[in-house]
């Protein structure tokens, strides 16, 4: 466990009880952002939604907590180019092309 809440620390422009975290994807950090970080943070109690975005296309991973008769889990949504995001725990729902608005993937691509 990478120590979140030692990693917080005191301050004060850390949210402490977040609904929501959103992480862009890269490709030196994409499986400790699937991994280990979301295992560290899934056991923050507020957390309700865990956002992973791709960088060099339209793609947004969204795990979200479920909490229901049978229990505690979490469930994955994925957007791909053309639908709509929705982010239920701040009930935003937005055109994933309006979160990559002003991304060119032909410059990423072409270095």
């Amino acid at each position: 466990m990478w120590g979140l809440r030692q990693a917080l620390g005191d301050d004060r422009y850390v949210k402490r009880y977040p609904q929501l975290i959103a992480e862009v994807l890269s490709p030196s950090t994409e499986k400790f952002d699937r991994g280990d970080k979301f295992e560290d943070y899934r056991q923050l109690e507020s957390l309700e939604e865990y956002v992973l975005i791709a960088h060099d296309r339209m793609w947004v991973e969204c795990r979200r907590r479920v909490k229901d008769a049978s229990g505690e889990r979490w469930e994955t949504v994925v957007y791909g180019a053309g639908e709509r995001v929705m982010l239920e725990s701040i009930e935003l729902e937005v055109a994933i092309e309006e979160l990559y608005r002003g991304v060119s993937f032909d410059r990423l691509s072409n270095g």
